[in-house]
């Protein structure tokens, strides 16, 4: 065993650098970020429509909803990290026809629904006690179509507590008028399948001043003016200045530069503007922000654990302090039911135990709590109440669908003597490590296993970013079932029933759904097989659908290995077998893993009939978990269309279990035959319930938001991949939430 605890290297590695960063350069580098309080009409700190080198708390998540007579944005912005903040934003923007050939879909309905994705950068603080001011660089709606492309390089400073002014050089669309200067052509627009970054437009064309000052009148009432360089000339038909001639709108053009405004602070977390532009146009918006780190119920509403029992004297109890009850066969399972029981109150499964007369070895499955220090804990206060004194060493294993992950070894006195401390005092004596695949002489909990679950709640369903309506849902009734015969031989499955709705059946192309299955293919007119862009055939269903019913075996054959095979309906539209394997230990931030599926595609309409499409797929993939519980993972291989490429993920966790990250996709699939996007991305949220309730639940909502459903690049979705199975009790994530153990 290690002389050191694993949890004390850790939190000599992760302070350690940030102690060299912090000695580097002069002190200045050394200052928080510039903090803001407004919104701008782009959902990012700023006055109206300009931007400002501020930005928001660490971790917040806010959304905007801006609309006026000029333009529609709804803005989803995270703080990803203290100095980098990241948006996406969706917004409707009224058009004309150009009278040239057939009117297009767009001309038709009258507008369009466009995404787009900003970056912002600060990389110079203020000097709160001199003269130099915040600096940002950043880049707004830098890929794809591009209709608010620009790019920008602006300072804030702080006069007093109450007056704020910003002032900075913008090009693309915060230069559409009062240019100054020019570096090289910008070139056009991407009419094409967009998607892509334009780098080639970053930071060139007509380059424009723009400036705002922030007054903040009262402790809710802040004031802006500014200068800007937007003239709206699309949205005003200035077919001279505006880049995109289908988009040209027919508003009143503005009269002057000049745009004012007033945000109101309702409460922490909810914020009301209005504004006009350029003295003509009238604007509205609301935001909204959460800190993940900062719970409406900080402290939790969960019961207080058990208090820690002391062992009482050896004469007072002598047998037990001499271990001679372990002689008696009787005596582990009265132990093992008694200590079962108490921690079935817990919200904890005890899968086994191992017993003797100086050690006690559990394996237990955490149902309740969303940091596993915290189950480790309640486990071993419950051990100090149900073991003899002779018991020393306690051993408690966290298992997941029947894989021991990783074993915590405590002494027994050192419970007994820290109870009262901080939760860095029994770190500093744990001992993590991998834990051990043998069941050697741990005894099943007979009374578990097998175990049967159901239950029948309502679900939601919903469809996003469809240019005829960009907001489609479908409400039911979930009936779901889980049969575990065994610890890691699972049996699951679900059905669904709609009730209401604005989803629907839809083929693709325009195509009568009928008129689609007739044609009894799988491909489209490029030869590309569709694995999603017919995915709302399997929408819009008056029967129970089965999204999925499966069939998965769990196994570690050695201490850093787990595996993973899953045969079924694997997910709405795909069904078949599924194989993985998970190198992971448990003291290392590094994972390696690799998956093979064979899989046909799944009929629309009957639950068990399957369409002609098959297709081999598999990927190998490398996990990496870096410091402030950010996490990249990188996966290469073959799609379900039958590309072949790669994907990036990066998603940050916090302590209270809030997820949000964001992938890409790039594979060998031509721009052509991907469609419109050029390849696929997006973003995720998972939300805890237990953060927003205060009761202590492993259950969560949220999910991917991504632009387009798209056949390149599109990976199979199977339920239980190991890597999210195992991490959360990996050591990492238990010294994530060790502040935990004691609560």
């Amino acid at each position: 065993m290690r002389a050191h605890s694993t949890l004390t290297r850790r939190l000599m590695a992760s302070t350690m650098p940030v102690a060299l960063l912090l000695s580097l350069g002069p002190a200045a580098v050394q200052a928080d970020p510039l903090i803001g309080r407004n919104y701008n009409s782009y959902g990012l700190p700023g006055a109206i429509d300009t931007p400002s080198a501020e930005m928001l708390p660490d971790a917040t998540l806010g959304a905007t909803l801006s609309y006026s007579d000029l333009a529609r944005r709804n803005t989803l912005v995270f703080q990803a990290l203290p100095r980098l903040t990241v948006a996406l934003r969706y917004g409707r923007f009224d058009i004309t026809d150009d009278g040239i050939g057939e009117p297009t879909n767009d001309e038709r309905r009258g507008y369009v629904w466009d995404r787009s994705f900003d970056l912002r950068y600060q990389f110079m603080d203020e000097n709160p006690n001199g003269w130099r001011p915040a600096m940002a660089i950043g880049l707004q709606d830098f890929m794809g179509t591009g209709f608010y492309s620009a790019e920008y390089i602006v300072a804030t400073k702080t006069i007093n507590p109450r007056l704020r002014v910003s002032a900075g050089l913008g090009w693309g669309r915060l230069a559409s008028s009062g240019s100054i200067g020019s570096f090289g052509d910008r070139g056009g627009p991407d009419e094409d399948t967009g998607g892509k970054p334009n780098v080639d437009q970053w930071f060139r064309g007509d380059v424009a001043p723009f400036a705002s000052v922030t007054w903040q009148a009262t402790d809710k009432l802040a004031l802006s003016a500014e200068y800007s360089g937007d003239d709206y000339a699309c949205e005003t038909g200035d077919a001279d200045n505006c880049a995109r001639e289908i988009w040209v709108g027919d508003k009143d053009e503005l009269s002057n530069n000049i745009n004012l405004g007033a945000t109101y602070q309702m409460g922490p977390n909810y914020q009301l503007g209005a504004y006009v532009l350029g003295g003509k146009q009238f604007g509205v918006q609301f935001s909204v922000a959460m800190d993940p780190r900062q719970a409406p119920f900080p402290s939790g509403l969960e019961k207080a654990p058990a208090p820690v029992r002391a062992r009482p004297a050896p004469s007072a109890d002598p047998d037990g302090w001499s271990g001679a009850w372990s002689a008696d066969p009787t005596a582990q399972p009265a132990i093992q039911k008694a200590l079962g029981d108490a921690l079935s109150k817990e919200g904890q499964t005890l899968e086994s135990m191992a017993l003797d007369a100086n050690r006690a070895e559990v394996r237990i499955r955490n149902n309740r709590y969303i940091q596993q220090a915290e189950a480790v804990g309640r486990t071993a206060r419950l051990m100090t109440r149900a073991l003899p004194p002779s018991v020393e060493t306690f051993v408690i294993t966290s298992s997941e669908d029947g894989l021991p992950t990783s074993s915590v070894t405590l002494r027994r006195s050192d419970v007994e003597r820290l109870e009262n401390s901080e939760a860095g005092q029994i770190a500093n004596v744990a001992v993590v490590t991998d834990a051990d695949p043998r069941p050697g002489n741990l005894v099943l909990n007979t009374e578990e296993f097998p175990r049967f679950r159901w239950a029948i709640k309502p679900y939601v369903a919903t469809s996003l970013f469809d240019p005829d309506e960009p907001f489609r849902y479908e409400l039911g009734a979930e009936a779901v079932m889980e049969y575990e015969l065994t610890p890691g031989l699972v049996l699951a499955g679900s059905v669904r029933q709609r009730v209401a709705g604005t989803t629907k059946q839809e083929a693709p192309g325009g195509m009568d759904p009928d008129e689609y299955e007739d044609l009894d293919t799988d491909y489209d007119a490029n030869g590309v097989p569709r694995v999603r862009s017919d995915s709302r055939m399997y929408s819009g269903n008056k029967r129970p659908t089965i999204p999925r019913l499966t069939l998965a075996y769990y196994a570690k054959p050695t201490e850093t290995v787990y595996t993973r095979l899953t045969v079924g309906l694997l997910e709405r539209s795909f069904g078949g077998v599924s194989a993985e394997a998970l190198w992971y230990p448990t003291n290392s931030p590094l994972a390696l893993g690799a998956e093979i599926n064979r899989v046909k595609k799944r009929d629309f309409r009957d639950a068990f009939s399957f369409r002609d499409y098959e297709v081999t797929t598999g990927h190998v993939s490398a996990y990496y978990e870096f410091q402030n519980g950010i996490t990249a993972e990188l996966d290469v291989g073959k799609y379900l269309a039958g590309d072949n490429g790669a994907t990036l993920t990066v998603s940050r966790q916090f302590a209270n279990g809030w997820k949000v990250g964001a992938w890409v996709t790039k594979t060998d699939m031509s721009e052509e035959d991907f469609g419109e996007g050029s390849f696929d991305k997006g973003v995720t949220i998972s939300i805890p319930l237990g953060w927003g309730t205060g009761d202590p639940s492993l259950r969560r909502v949220g999910g991917d938001i991504r632009s387009l459903s798209r056949d390149g690049g599109s990976r199979l979705r199977v339920d239980g991949r190991l890597y999210d199975k195992v991490r959360e009790s990996q050591s990492g994530q238990l010294y994530q939430g060790w502040g935990r153990f004691w609560r």
